[in-house]
């Protein structure tokens, strides 16, 4: 049962996370000077990690798409299809059928994203490559822009699950999530900031639960 509605659930986001795939391999060789489209100049103009604005505006973008896209198609999206009413139906308890699209949703996200930093980092990491200096010290902000992504999703999730009016309160999840993640990678110590994320990413998952399993479908 789990592993069938894993796949339903990658099955039904396939064309977001090739797409999302697409994008994380045009901002790598975007940052490394590959060149794979006609307009890329084929040259890295960037310092890795060095007040990197260029990748971490990639990343935002990316990461930030991704994580609310994926969260409504996931949530909202399937309600409009309709399929809602079939998926209730399966032998299984509403905790465990949304666990499993949170599940994945989160695990698509992290997998995506963190192979984009770990790749870039090895790339940095490599002699010859570029002319400044790399230390693995100075990943530590993207990583702590890594793990505060998914409360984007969850709040997207969370805004798709929940009754309400799109231009009013039901949007609120969102935008609070908005401002968790920029709570949580702007705070100069990491560790405060993970356990921000991580006290919110409980709060966000204890909410979707109780909408899903008291709501009328």
């Amino acid at each position: 049962m789990h592993q069938a509605l894993v796949w339903k659930e990658l099955r039904e986001s396939a064309e977001l996370i090739a797409v999302a795939v697409l994008g994380a391999v045009f901002i790598l060789a975007d940052m490394t000077g590959v060149r794979l489209l006609p307009f890329q100049n084929g040259e890295s103009t960037s310092y890795p990690f060095v007040s990197d604005s260029n990748f971490s505006f990639y990343f935002v973008l990316l990461a930030g798409g991704l994580a609310i896209l994926l969260g409504l198609k996931q949530s909202a999206w399937e309600l409009w299809q309709g399929s809602y009413f079939f998926l209730l139906h399966r032998p299984a308890s509403r905790r465990t059928l949304f666990g499993v699209k949170l599940m994945v949703g989160v695990t698509v996200l992290l997998a995506i994203t963190g192979a984009l930093i770990q790749l870039y980092a090895m790339w940095a990491a490599t002699p010859g490559t570029h002319a400044t200096p790399f230390f693995w010290s100075m990943t530590i902000p993207m990583w702590q822009m890594w793990f505060a992504f998914p409360l984007l999703y969850l709040g997207a999730f969370l805004s798709g699950v929940r009754p309400g009016r799109w231009f009013g309160s039901r949007l609120a999840p969102l935008a609070a999530s908005v401002l968790l993640v920029t709570l949580c990678t702007t705070v100069p110590w990491w560790w405060l900031g993970l356990m921000i994320a991580g006290i919110s990413v409980v709060a966000f998952v204890a909410t979707i639960f109780l909408y899903v399993e008291t709501r009328d479908y």
